[in-house]
């Protein structure tokens, strides 16, 4: 999102050298915020280059139970626990497939794998 935002990010994802996997969910996100011609762009760019990790019917009731913990553990408020639903089930779908999740949301996914393994690279 951050990089929706500000391109940051824009030729790194897509210079990388080696097969990047996109989570649906990310992509659904991301077209969501996708305000500006350049961003509607990105995001088509993206999701063509990228094969989409899609979350299994498991992810879903798995990641409710796992949003509930968090909310367990830190108390957060009904709108944060929507985004980080969403959050949960890219870092499930990232873990499934043994993959590296990618992002420069680091406090949120921290606060994630404090319940569950993944990999994570924070930009």
């Amino acid at each position: 999102m951050d990089n929706l935002r500000s391109g940051r990010f824009e030729s790194q994802l897509l210079g990388l050298p080696f097969l990047i996997r996109v989570s649906a969910v990310v992509v659904a996100e991301l077209a969501r915020g996708a305000r500006s011609h350049r961003a509607r762009r990105f995001v088509e760019q993206l999701s063509r280059r990228a094969p989409l990790a899609v979350p299994h019917e498991r992810d879903w009731v798995l990641s409710g139970r796992l949003v509930q913990r968090l909310a367990d553990r830190h108390g957060f408020e009904i709108t944060k626990l929507r985004e980080l639903h969403f959050d949960v089930l890219i870092a499930l779908t990232a873990r499934r497939s043994g993959a590296q999740l990618i992002t420069s949301n680091a406090r949120d996914f921290l606060a994630i794998r404090e319940i569950m393994a993944f990999k994570l690279t924070a930009w």
